[in-house]
């Protein structure tokens, strides 16, 4: 069996997996859902992989799989790089797949314009926020849309601003799989690069980006085959 800790996407917390952990559980698998440090001055991208790194060292888990959505790819990238003796392998769902020096908004210069506009719609004293948007177009609809929306919170700029940092020659590396989610634009040429990058490649075919809301069954399916 393997333990999971599963790392949200941006403006989300580990709520973001509710329908996603009790699957995992059912089969027998630890699972682990952080919330990341909300919205503060001075939190950024390296807060969130201490927080992260934390959590590995506090429950002192081993052979551990780290499963990021979306900008967690970031973050568990981060973290693996920092224990990479305890983590088996990355799990990229949808999510960035950075290499050293790079941001995420450097990955995807459209969501920082996007980010922008959405803060100028913001009071200025708010600069540093990116405030939640876009829900709607990651294929969520409804009551699903209702409940993201109802605990979604901003983020501070900086966890996209950050680049994520250099490990430094000579540590190893956690190998990396990464699950592409059919339906979604957003990533799609990241799962190619991914692949080139020497990444094993799933996809959940159809799935929206939102996948772990909308597809939780499928989503939980593809994660145990990863194990």
């Amino acid at each position: 069996m393997t333990t999971f800790v599963l790392v949200h996407g941006s403006w989300l917390g580990g709520w973001a997996w509710e329908r996603v952990a009790p699957g995992l559980r059912a089969s027998g698998h630890t699972v682990l859902c952080p919330s990341l440090a909300p919205a503060e001055p001075g939190v950024g991208l390296r807060t969130h992989i201490t927080e992260i790194v934390g959590l590995i060292d506090r429950h002192e888990l081993t052979d551990v799989t780290l499963v990021g959505h979306s900008y967690g790819g970031m973050v568990i990238t981060g973290a693996g790089h920092e224990r990479p003796r305890r983590v088996r392998q990355l799990v990229y769902l949808d999510a960035f797949f950075p290499s050293p020096g790079q941001s995420a908004f450097g990955l995807q210069p459209r969501l920082r314009d996007a980010c922008d506009a959405a803060a100028a719609l913001r009071p200025e004293k708010e600069a540093w926020l990116i405030p939640p948007f876009g829900f709607e177009t990651m294929g969520l609809t409804g009551a699903d849309l209702e409940w993201v929306t109802a605990r979604a919170k901003p983020m501070s700029r900086a966890t996209h601003e950050e680049p994520l940092p250099d490990p430094g020659s000579g540590r190893p590396r956690p190998p990396a799989t990464y699950i592409g989610c059919g339906g979604s634009p957003f990533f799609a040429g990241t799962a190619k690069t991914a692949r080139r990058r020497g990444a094993r490649l799933l996809t959940i075919e159809g799935a929206a980006h939102m996948a772990s809301v909308t597809d939780p069954e499928r989503v939980c399916a593809v994660l145990g085959r990863t194990g």
